[in-house]
Parts: structure tokens; C-alpha cells; sequence
């Protein structure tokens, strides 16, 4: 087609140009025609409506400037200028046009507003052009051609033209492919055209013709985006919006919370519902029925148990698939264990769809409502006060039965009733603290609960007096949507307040007798001014005194303390070092006795009383560790805590749960000695009044400065305001004299504890971490402990008896063991140590075979002797003695070297059996 316009120039330019503008001016009218009649079918209806319109009228002014351009001779006497005019009016209104276009996608104006306006600004530029002559000059052929206007708008074309362009690309979602790029083609042909119109000087000119080129493919680009595309393809351009559709419900079927699903019902040989086919389903079906992959299968497939549910599920979907009347209905699954609200709708006859709403949690909060429903009324038909509520109408809408007793109506009568019918108050006698109120005795703007004293007119006219509070009911927009009135009678009240009356009448005039004296007395009582305040002047200086005194009582009383404890320890001390060893050295004797005794009768009376004596042992040995705990002086506070927790569960069997915060503390030993016999108190108060079997005590550090002592139970709990100083004087260390010695330290003792609840009591001490080396907790021994070696071949002695050093500090005892082991075959006793120091001496010269060490021994004890001569002989076996049986004593003993552990408190036997397994030890 190009080349037949471009042939046509070698002939007539004239006849080139008519052409070149007769294809736009049929290209303009062919759009116009396409877009008006296809325009209710187009996605963005105002948008092509609006170019349609706009290329007719562009259209209309591209035909009159060929019928005046130059050499035509339809309108003769036209000079060039007139089309030039003409030519660039048609170019403003196409690129304005384009680009208003894509202001106009949500626009609602009707298409015939756009084909008025369009003609009217045509009609506009005719006679601006022709009658009135007011238009620019755009040419002029004696003055060298083109105007400075007429190139100066060919630019602003252009940039009109451009942003057209950019608006285009950001609405490039809104068209199909292919048509966007024929649009875009063209508006980019169409400023070049304007660009190359800009450099003519005559009209016939070269630059003129490639100009007119370049209008044609633009125009050809318009032809192949709005006629050729939208009649070829009519489905992907006119019905774009179809399609859109279509995809917009797919992603809301896709992505619909509600779960949806297409069903097929089956009937069976007699017609009835049996089961129903599922057809299809969205996602939100799958994730809340559990179901996947279900299309194709059928609901008693996936649901065997579903006709055992409360709801027929498949009756009602069969009547919904058959009549084709749509259901809504509520029912539990039990297999699921959901409840559902299902819409059924019929698509067609035999199929159903149903849209499901998972509403478990609803009906779990309607159950909970309904449960509090019931609790407040059950609460508001029990209390002794009246209660009447009205509706926003100010009707009653619920009356209790002490409401029915005291205004005479009963519930029947009163429900739908004014609220001023059946509580009705005598406005002369109301006396309300809020407002005195004229018009209505509740105030419809009521902001705040309102509380007035007045009479009830009751339903038999009687009159009654009560105090009533009314309250507004508000929803959750602060909206009233009712009243509550609570009201009793004061009648009793009110007697009591006329008795009080005439009480304060006749107390008055006693009050006006007593004056008339009181002012006899005063001369009197000024006299004794001055001697009451040397009285309590001297009254200060007693105070003074007193708490003086009360300091002394305070320090007294610690000193008390630590007395005591000093008396426990020594009589500790004597149960230990006197009477546990002389009991010993009799029980080992009494064991070598019983073996020489050739009669029978003897040897068991003998048996008996080494059975007395060892029993003797071990009451006095518990006395000792109760009166002083020795894991309280080996290893401090923590380690006694540890030894208290067992002796709680083995004496008492109370679990004391013990945890520390910290390894180690450094307290001084008063503090120590305070501090357990607090905590071993308020075990002893738990035991004889809590009622629990069981309590929790904790030691934290409180800051940098403070140790927390807690002891915690869940026994019965007390009220600490009930304790008195006599109560705890009659209990031993009791809670007061606990607070009173810890105050007296520097600490504090707090009480926390209510009936039924528990008790809790916090020790708070001030701490100050001392740079020395504290007693470890643990029962594990130091890191410089020589460990044994289990490896180590002992060195037998050459003589065939064992070879036995005897090590403690008493000498009844080592007689004791003396004379067992004098007449045991086979075990000799070498030597006799009474401290520390002795024994590693001797073990080095004497070199036996068995050491049996006291671990309690003046000057260096049983345990570092132990370390150091299992360091220079490790062959040397050793067998640890004390008079406590705890295992738990001996591990430090036992980790420093010793071989074994036995109690002081053993036979002879025991002992001898001792030895020789401590000799075969390797």
C-alpha cells in the first residue's frame, strides 16, 4: 500500500496527499463505527468510547483540511495557511484526546455527553478558523513558510503525545497484549510524523510528503489495534472483561475461607437418598473437614459412621438436590467432633453444592453464655436484694422474688410493664445523694449509677421505705440499651436510725450538763498544765531510758542464744567424746567377753546386753548430731542444710526440698548456728502444725550484699496477725523470738501466710563475700585430695598374722579394741596412736598393715593424717572409725586414702571382718 502512495507521487503530489489523508479520515470514521457500536461489550467501556468519539471529530477536521489544501479547488480563494490550521487543530485534538483518555478508565459519563462535547469544540475550531479568523497563523508563504506557532505546537504535540506514551505503559495491565503494542506503535509513528512536519518550508516540499508517510503507518497502527483486532478477536479484546470474571472467581473459589464443595446425590432402587459423589472442592474444605483427594468418592466412603450423627446429612442434601429448595442448617459432626453451619443450594437436578462455616468456637462461647446466663440468674434470684432490669424501651424485661415480694407484683404481671408502674417511688420523700431529680425519677441521660433512699408505693398502695441504685446498661458503643435497679428495704434500718436519733437528743443535753461543769474544771485543769508537762518531761527521759535498756535486753538475748548453742555443743561434745566411746570400748569388751564364755546362758545374757549397750550407742548418737550437727561445723550452712534435709525425712519422714543458689557461704559461726536453728524451727513448726509432709527451702543472693533464706509450705497457713508474744514463748524458739534474733544480726523475717494457703517465710541476711577460702557445701573432697589408687599393690608383712596401728584420741576406746582383738587369731595390734600427728609417725616406723584412724582427733585429724600417709605408703590399708553412721561422713575420709568405714558402735566380729576384707583389698 506504501508503494502504491509513493507511486502516486511521481504522478501528482496533489492525488498523493488526498489519498494519504482520505485512509486516515476512513481509518477515524471505521474506529468511531467499531467502538460505538461494540462499546457496552468492552472491558474499559469510557476509555474506548472516548478515543472512538475523539478520531471521528479528529477525523472531520482531517477531511475539511484536505478539501482547502492547495491546488484541490473544492473551497476556492483558500490561501495555504487555512490548512495548516486546520492540520494542527486536528493534531491537538488527537494527542489531548489520547492522553484524557487514560484519566477516564472509572469514569461514568454516558458516551452521548463525550459526542456533544467533542462537536462542540470542533464547531469551535471551524469558525475560529473560518469566521472568525482568530486561530493562529500557521503558515505563510511570503514570509518563509512555517510560523513560529505552527513548530512550536508541532513540539507540544509531541510532548503531549509522549506523556499519552507514559500513561499508556502504566495502564499496560488494563489492555491485551497485542493490542497494546499496535497502540504504542502508533502514538510513537505518530510524533515522529509531528517531528518531520516541523521542517517543511512548502507544501509540497520533500520533508511534507515523509510527514504524511509516516500519518499513514500511524493510522495503520490504529487499524490494527481497534478494527482489525477487535473484529478478528473478538473474545480476547471485546469480552477481556469475561475472562477477567472468570479468573477473579476462580481465585475466590481457590481462596475463600468458607470450605465449598459440588456433590452428585445417589439415590437408591426406591428413589430415597443413599449417599452423595464428590464432584469438586476448594482448599477450605480440604483443611477443615481433614478430607483430601476426595473428588470421586463418595461420604460414606470417607465418613462410615455419618447416619449415627444427630443431623441426616444426607436427607436434607437429597431434598435440596431433588426439590431444589435451598437449606441452611447447623449439626455436629461426631467423627470429625466439629459443628458446622452448611448453605445447600441445588445447580441442578440430582447435584448440589454447600458452602460450610466451621462454627465450633461459636457454639463453645453460646455454650459458655449460656452457663453464665444461668449462673447470674441463679446469683441474682439468691442474694437479699431486690433487682428489677428494664429494656431501652423502660420496660421490665427481669424481676427477682425479692423484687416480686417487696413491690407486690409478681413476674408475670410485671415483665412488659414501665418500669415506673412497677417500681414506683414517692418523689415528695426521695432523697437522692446524686441530683434531686423533677420529671422522671430516672433520668434518661443517666451517666453514672445513681443511689437515692425513698418510699415504694408497693401494688396494694402500702408504702415501704428502701434504698434503691440505679445503673445504666450500655453495649459496646456506649450506647443505653436498658436499666438495672437494686433495691432493699431499710425499714429495720430506719427503726435503728430514729432510736440513734433520740439517743443523740438525750446525749446532747448530758453533753450541755457536762459543759456547764467542764467549765468548773478547766481553772483546775490549767493548774495541772504545768505539773503534767514536767511529768512527761520526765516521762521522755524515762523512754530514753527504757530503750536504752531494751538495746541491752536485745544484745542479752543474742548473748543468750549463742550460750545456748555453746551448751548444746558441749553437751554434744561430752555425748561423743565420753559417753559414745566409753559405751564402744564396754560394747568391744563385752564382744571379747561373750567369745571366752563357755556357758550358753551366759553367752546370750552377754549378747543382750552388747545388743543394750549398742542400742545405748545410737541414742546417743542421735542426741549428739540433734544437739550439734556435725556436717554444720565440717561444711557451714549449706552442708548442715543437706544433713537436715535427712535427718527431716529419716526422723519425721518430711521431704525437705533443699536447692542453693550459690556453692558456698562465709558466715560467721553465731550467724550459722542462728540461722540453722531457724530454719530446723519452722521445719518443726510445719511437722506439728501444717499439716504437710513436705516443704521447699531455698538460698539465693539478693543483690551484692544479701543471702535470702526462704522456707515455703503448702500446709494449712495461718493468719500472722494472730500471733502473740505469749503464743511463740511457749514454743521454743518460737516465730517472735526467730525475728527478734535475726533483727538483732541485721537481717529481717518476714511472715507471708493466710488460712488454707500455704506459709512462706524469708531470712534476710546482710552477706559480705570474705576473701578467705569458705567450707565447700559439697560433700566431694578438695581438688588437692590424693585420690586413691585402686591399682596399688599392697605390701603384706612377712609374718603370717595382720599387722594392726590403732589411731584415736580415746583412751577407753583403744583399750576396748585392744582387748577385743588380744585373743583374735591372726590379728596383731602393733601400736597405739592418740592424735595425727602420732599416727603418721608410727605408720612410717612401724609400717603396718592396717590402720584403723578415728576421724575425729585433736591436732590434725583422721583425715589429712589419712592423705598424708596414703602419699608416702600407699600399701599401707586403712580403715576409717567414727561414731555416726552416715556414709556421707566418711566420703572425704574415704577420698583422701582410707580403704573402708566403719562405726565405732560395731561388734568385734564386725570390726575383725573389717580388717581382713581391708587387707584383701588390692
Amino acid at each position: 500500500m506504501l508503494m502504491a502512495f509513493y507511486t502516486g507521487t511521481f504522478y501528482n503530489f496533489l492525488l498523493f496527499h488526498t489519498l494519504a489523508e482520505m485512509f486516515a479520515v476512513v481509518t477515524a470514521c471505521s474506529i468511531f463505527m467499531v467502538t460505538w457500536n461494540a462499546r457496552r461489550f468492552f472491558k474499559e467501556k469510557s476509555f474506548f468510547s472516548f478515543v472512538g468519539i475523539a478520531y471521528l471529530f479528529v477525523g472531520i477536521l482531517d477531511l475539511t483540511h484536505t478539501m482547502t489544501y492547495k491546488g484541490v479547488n473544492i473551497l476556492p480563494g483558500i490561501d495555504p495557511n487555512v490548512p495548516t490550521q486546520l492540520w494542527i487543530s486536528a493534531r491537538y485534538l488527537e494527542s489531548v484526546s489520547l492522553l484524557g483518555a487514560f484519566f477516564l478508565f472509572k469514569s461514568r459519563i454516558k458516551a452521548q455527553i463525550y459526542l456533544f462535547g467533542f462537536s462542540a469544540v470542533t464547531l469551535l475550531i471551524l469558525l475560529s478558523i473560518f469566521h472568525w479568523q482568530i486561530f493562529p497563523d500557521c503558515y505563510l508563504e511570503d514570509a518563509g513558510g512555517l510560523t513560529a506557532f505552527k513548530k512550536n505546537s508541532e513540539y507540544i504535540i509531541c510532548l503531549i503525545l509522549g506523556l499519552a506514551l507514559s500513561a499508556l505503559h502504566y495502564n499496560r495491565n488494563r489492555f491485551e497484549g497485542t493490542l497494546f503494542n499496535w497502540l504504542q506503535a502508533s502514538i510513537i509513528v505518530t510524533i515522529i510524523s509531528e517531528l518531520l512536519f516541523t521542517t517543511y518550508v512548502g507544501v509540497y516540499g520533500p520533508a511534507n510528503m515523509l510527514g504524511h508517510y509516516f500519518k499513514i503507518v500511524s493510522y495503520y497502527c490504529l487499524y490494527k489495534a481497534l478494527i482489525e483486532t477487535g473484529l478478528s478477536r473478538p473474545y480476547s479484546t471485546l469480552f477481556k472483561d469475561l475472562t477477567d470474571s472468570r479468573e477473579s472467581y476462580q481465585a475466590l473459589f481457590s481462596n475463600m475461607i468458607d470450605g465449598f464443595a459440588r456433590h452428585r446425590i445417589i439415590l437408591d432402587k426406591d428413589g430415597r437418598p443413599a449417599d452423595y459423589e464428590f464432584l469438586e472442592t476448594n482448599p477450605a474444605f480440604e483443611e477443615l473437614t481433614g478430607f483430601k483427594d476426595v473428588v470421586g468418592k463418595r461420604v460414606k466412603q470417607l465418613m462410615p459412621d455419618i447416619e449415627k450423627d444427630p443431623v441426616n446429612w444426607i436427607a436434607v442434601f437429597g431434598n435440596v438436590a431433588i426439590d431444589g429448595k435451598p437449606v441452611r442448617i447447623e449439626g455436629r459432626s461426631d467423627q470429625l467432633g466439629k459443628w458446622f453451619s452448611v448453605n445447600a443450594y441445588c445447580v441442578r437436578y440430582g447435584e448440589f453444592v454447600t458452602i460450610i462455616e466451621d462454627i465450633t468456637e461459636k457454639k463453645q462461647a453460646l455454650d459458655a453464655l449460656f452457663v453464665q446466663s444461668e449462673w447470674l440468674k441463679t446469683t441474682l434470684n439468691s442474694i437479699g436484694d431486690g433487682v428489677i432490669s428494664a429494656d431501652e424501651n423502660r420496660r421490665v424485661s427481669f424481676i427477682n422474688p425479692v423484687a416480686e415480694k417487696l413491690t407486690g407484683w409478681s413476674r408475670a404481671d410485671a415483665l412488659g410493664k414501665t418500669i415506673e408502674e412497677v417500681f414506683s417511688i414517692d418523689l415528695e420523700s426521695r432523697n437522692c445523694s446524686y441530683t434531686q431529680i423533677q420529671e422522671l425519677y430516672v433520668p434518661k441521660d443517666l451517666s453514672m449509677p445513681l443511689a437515692c433512699k425513698g418510699m415504694l408505693v408497693r401494688r396494694d398502695d402500702t408504702r415501704i421505705p428502701v434504698e434503691e441504685t440505679v445503673s445504666r446498661l450500655e453495649n459496646e458503643k456506649k450506647e443505653v440499651t436498658g436499666l438495672v435497679f437494686v433495691f432493699r428495704d431499710i425499714s429495720v434500718q430506719q427503726e435503728y436510725q430514729e432510736k440513734l436519733k433520740n439517743a443523740n437528743e438525750r446525749l446532747e443535753e448530758k453533753i450541755e450538763e457536762r459543759t456547764r461543769s467542764l467549765h468548773q474544771t478547766i481553772k483546775r485543769l490549767e493548774e495541772e498544765i504545768e505539773l503534767r508537762m514536767d511529768a512527761e518531761t520526765r516521762y521522755h527521759n524515762s523512754h530514753k531510758e527504757m530503750l536504752a535498756r531494751a538495746g541491752q535486753l536485745r544484745a542479752l538475748a543474742g548473748k543468750l542464744t549463742m550460750a545456748e548453742q555453746a551448751e548444746r555443743k558441749r553437751v554434744a561434745k561430752i555425748l561423743h567424746d565420753g559417753i559414745q566411746q566409753y559405751m564402744a570400748a564396754a560394747k568391744l569388751h563385752l564382744s571379747g567377753l561373750e567369745r571366752q564364755l563357755q556357758d550358753p546362758q551366759l553367752s546370750e545374757a552377754a549378747k543382750k546386753i552388747e545388743e543394750t549397750i549398742g542400742t545405748c550407742i545410737q541414742m546417743a548418737r542421735s542426741l549428739s548430731a540433734d544437739l550439734s550437727p556435725p556436717a554444720l561445723y565440717r561444711g557451714g550452712l549449706i552442708s548442715g542444710l543437706k544433713w537436715l534435709a535427712g535427718r527431716m525425712q529419716e526422723r519425721h519422714q518430711f521431704h525437705m526440698d533443699f536447692a542453693s543458689q550459690i556453692s558456698s557461704v562465709s558466715l560467721s559461726e553465731d550467724i550459722v548456728l542462728l540461722v540453722f536453728e531457724s530454719v530446723r524451727e519452722l521445719l518443726f513448726n510445719a511437722v506439728k502444725y501444717a499439716g504437710t509432709s513436705a516443704a521447699q527451702v531455698r538460698l539465693t543472693k539478693e543483690g551484692e550484699d544479701h543471702l535470702c533464706l526462704s522456707v515455703q509450705d503448702e500446709g494449712k497457713g495461718f493468719d500472722p496477725s494472730g500471733i502473740t508474744v505469749s503464743d511463740n514463748m511457749n514454743q521454743g524458739l518460737g516465730l517472735f523470738s526467730i525475728q527478734e534474733r535475726i533483727q538483732l544480726i541485721g537481717g529481717t523475717f518476714k511472715i507471708t501466710s493466710s488460712p488454707g494457703r500455704g506459709s512462706r517465710f524469708d531470712i534476710v541476711l546482710p552477706y559480705e563475700q570474705e576473701t578467705k577460702t569458705s567450707i565447700s557445701a559439697d560433700d566431694n573432697p578438695a581438688n588437692n585430695s590424693a585420690a586413691p589408687n585402686n591399682n596399688a599393690v599392697g605390701k603384706r608383712s612377712s609374718e603370717k598374722d595382720i599387722r594392726v596401728l590403732l589411731a584415736d584420741d580415746h583412751a577407753i576406746f583403744r583399750k576396748g579394741v585392744f582387748q577385743a582383738l588380744k585373743e583374735t587369731a591372726g590379728i596383731q595390734l602393733i601400736g597405739q596412736a592418740h592424735d595425727g600427728m602420732e599416727v603418721v609417725a608410727l605408720a612410717g616406723k612401724l609400717k603396718p598393715d592396717v590402720i584403723l584412724m578415728d576421724i575425729n582427733m585433736p591436732g590434725m585429724n583422721g583425715i589429712e593424717a589419712t592423705r598424708r600417709i596414703y602419699k608416702a605408703h600407699p600399701e599401707i590399708k586403712i580403715l576409717a572409725l567414727s561414731m555416726y553412721e552416715k556414709e556421707a561422713y566418711a566420703r572425704d575420709i574415704i577420698s583422701a586414702g582410707a580403704v573402708n568405714f566403719i562405726s565405732k558402735g560395731c561388734t568385734a566380729s564386725d570390726m575383725v571382718a573389717a580388717i581382713q576384707k581391708a587387707v584383701a583389698v588390692v
